[in-house]
Parts: C-alpha cells; structure tokens; sequence
C-alpha cells in the first residue's frame, strides 16, 4: 500500500476537491475505497473515512451527469454562432463588392457623360446646320422594285495624311473619292434600275488608338469626325435624290473607339456610333434618307432586303471563315448576306448558304501600319444588287 500511496502527489495550486476527484477516478488502479481513502487522508492531512470520499465522488458524478446536457447545447450554440458569423462575413464582403462596383460604374458613367458633353459641345460650336432639300433636283420617274443596291463605306479612315510611293491621302482625296463613288453608285443605279439604297459606315475616323496613328493624323479626333460627317451628309444628300429611299446603318470599327487602349474602352464608346444622331439632325428635311440603330448588338446591323436578312458587321472580332459560324449561334438567326471590312480588300466567299462579302478600304491604306506588315492595296469598296433570290450582282469598285 505504501507503494500506490507514494505513486501521488499533490499539484500545485491543486484546490481539495480537484484532488479527491482526481484520486477517486483511479480507484479501480487503487484498490477499495478504504485504500482511495488512505491515499488521499496522506496528501490532505486528514482522517476521513472512505464513505466520505465515495460519497463526495458520487455526488461530482452527478452534477457533471446533470450538467452535460448543457454542454452538449453549448457547443451547439457555438456551431451556431460561427455559421452566423460566416454569414455576416460573407454578407459584408458581397456588400464591399457592391459597394465597389457600384464606384466603378459611376465613375465610368461620369467619364462617359463628361466625354459626351465635350462631344455635344464641339459639335455646337461648329455651328452645325441642316442641309435644305432641293425639289429640283429630285428624280421624278419610276424605278424597279425587284432589286436593291448596298454600297459599303468602310474603313474611310478620316483625318490620315499619307503621301508615300503606295499611297496619297487627305481629306482632299477622300472628298474626291466619295464624289466617284457617287458616280459610280448611279451608274449601277441605271443599269439594275434600284430604287432603294443601303448604305452601311464602318469606321469612319481614322481615330487615336496606336502611337503611330496620332503622328499620322492631320486633325484630332473631333475634327475627323466632323470632317467626315459633313461629307457624308453632302454624300447621302446627293443620293437621295436619284433614289426613291436610303437607309443608312452603323457598325462601329475598332479605330473609332474613344479610348486608346482597348480594355479601357467601354462597350459603345464609339464615334462611329454617333454618327447617326448627328447625320439625322444634318439631314432631317431629307425625309426619304431614313437612319437605323443596331437593337440586339451595338457592333451589328441587322436589316432586310426582299426577304433576305443581312447583317452588317466591322471585323475587327470575326474572320470570313468563322463570321457565319459565330453571328448565327450568336443570335440564333442565320444570316443570308454578311458584309464585313477590317481586311482592306474586296473579297467574297460561301459559307453555309450565306454569302460573305468583305469591304475594301476607302482610305487605300499605305499608313505606317502597313508598310510595316508589308500591306498595300488600291482603295476599294463594294456595291450589291440583292433581289429575291439574294446576292444577284456584287461590283468590285476601284478608286484612283
């Protein structure tokens, strides 16, 4: 016995109840509750006999047997109040990123606002007036109804200066390009008896997205979009006159983006895109030119000729082997005539029964760009005749 009594000792700090609940619980190591008893008299000093120690043991048993129940329901609680606290977190950290996005649409919407603003305000100080319509002039005859004429005006490039071997260009030269176009749109007009035209813009200015575009522009980015605006406005007004009705569409190329880095750029900064409110106020007593807005995507124009749908698009974002492909999926609509540019040549070719026809470029190109890619070709656009059978005739236009 002497040997178990030595096995124990007391710890420090160690309160007389923590002891004997700490001996009790080896009393089977021990022996009876006489010899629990004589080990915990020797570290206590004390004389008790064993049913005071028994009954003190029973009595803790019980309390803890009481109490367990609300430990159980503690550690529940616990459990409880972190998946509260997970979600209290959570919600905090959706309310920072609302919190967050919410600053960045606001500032992108101001930025937005304010570059408008600017736009609205060198538009008015050019003292912008509309054209007045010449009822002498107007075509009085009759012309087909079983065809229409589209003529591309892609890739115009305005406010480039390029005086090289491959190439001269100003906005002389673009002023006297359109004036042949004119010509050559009426000398198709005659042949094919159209009335109706559809002219579709890419493009326009030759904008300020590259380093070397800036050094080549010979006018800002206003200035090219008002230079061109007015000539378009003289090109559609001409027109109109020959034919019974215009309509004019948009899809917007990547030069005409407001701002110089494309990620920077949000969807629907583009010049191109306003184009249409300005052409409508240029050219509002002109009442058979009538102006689309793209509905389903800004970057494309949809619209009909004699049943047939065609969709009009930059190209920046497709390739001809893959643009039929991509825009049918895309809007569940399967196009009969795509027309695209970006490439700077005419070119057609076949894909799924759809006709896709490429638009050249009107500024003939020769910039730093393409000298640098090894890139040259003549300035160039194309003119369809669409009947009921679709593409019927596609004229590949040569500019000097």
């Amino acid at each position: 016995m002497v040997d178990v009594i030595n096995e124990y000792r007391r710890y420090e700090n160690e309160s007389t109840d923590e002891l004997i609940y700490r001996i009790c619980q080896d009393k089977d190591k021990i022996g009876t509750w006489d010899d629990v008893a004589k080990v915990i008299n020797s570290l206590t000093g004390d004389d008790y006999g064993e049913s005071t120690y028994r009954k003190k043991f029973q009595a803790f048993q019980k309390m803890l047997a009481a109490n367990q129940s609300k430990f159980v329901n503690t550690d529940e609680q616990l459990k409880e109040i972190r998946l509260e606290r997970q979600k209290l977190e959570k919600e905090r950290v959706k309310t920072r990123d609302e919190r967050n996005e919410l600053r960045r649409t606001l500032r992108e919407e101001a930025r937005k606002e304010s570059y408008k603003e600017q736009i609205l305000r060198s538009i008015s100080e050019f003292q912008c007036k509309p054209l007045a319509y010449d009822k002498n002039k107007q075509f009085t005859g009759t012309h087909k109804s079983d065809n229409d004429l589209v003529c591309t005006v892609f890739d115009v490039h305005t406010g480039l200066d390029v005086n090289n071997y491959f190439n001269v260009f100003n906005e002389d030269v673009l002023k006297t390009r359109l004036n042949s176009y004119i010509d050559k749109i009426l000398e198709v007009q005659l042949r094919h008896g159209s009335g109706c035209l559809k002219v579709i813009m890419s493009e326009l200015v030759n904008g300020i997205i590259h380093l070397a575009l800036r050094i080549e522009n010979n006018q800002n980015l206003i200035e090219q979009f008002l230079t061109i605006t007015n000539y378009m406005s003289e090109f559609l007004s001409e027109l109109s006159y020959h034919f019974d009705d215009i309509d004019v569409y948009v899809c917007p190329g990547n030069h005409s983006r407001c701002q110089a880095k494309k990620d920077d750029n949000m969807r629907g900064e583009n010049m191109d895109l306003l184009v249409i409110p300005y052409l409508q106020a240029k050219l509002q007593n002109f009442k058979n030119i009538l102006f689309h807005e793209n509905t389903i995507d800004s970057s494309i124009a949809m619209f009909t000729s004699h049943g047939k749908k065609i969709f009009a698009v930059h190209g920046d974002k497709d390739s001809m082997n893959n643009v039929v492909q991509k825009l049918t999926m895309y809007t569940s609509i399967q196009p009969d005539i795509i027309f695209m540019g970006h490439k700077h040549t005419n070119a057609m070719l076949t894909s799924y029964n759809t006709k896709v026809i490429q638009a050249g470029c009107l500024s003939g190109g020769g910039d730093e760009f393409c000298m640098d890619k090894r890139l040259k070709n003549k300035a160039e656009q194309v003119i369809a005749v669409i009947n009921n059978i679709g593409l019927d005739c596609l004229y590949d236009v040569k500019f000097e």
